[in-house]
């Protein structure tokens, strides 16, 4: 299970991200869409490892991983 907790993502001034909350459960498929400049492709990062929250937390089966590197994070995901 991949949880995202309250998870705010800002660059200088700009919040990308905005205390999302979100569960996606195993063998499950998720889309996320949106608008252009929605967040999208921020939170995607956010929960490979390729960015780091600004505040919150995410976690992998129950363990805390928001600070974890990408290479030691087993996830994938696929831009279309």
């Amino acid at each position: 299970m991949l949880e995202l907790r309250n998870v705010t993502k800002a660059v200088g001034a700009a919040e990308h991200i905005s205390d999302v909350s979100l569960t996606l459960q195993h063998g499950s498929l998720n889309v996320l869409l949106g608008p252009t400049l929605s967040g999208k492709t921020s939170l995607m990062r956010l929960m490979a490892g390729l960015d780091v929250p600004t505040s919150g937390s995410i976690w992998f089966d129950g363990q805390n991983v928001t600070g974890v590197p990408v290479q030691k994070r087993k996830i994938a995901m696929v831009y279309q």
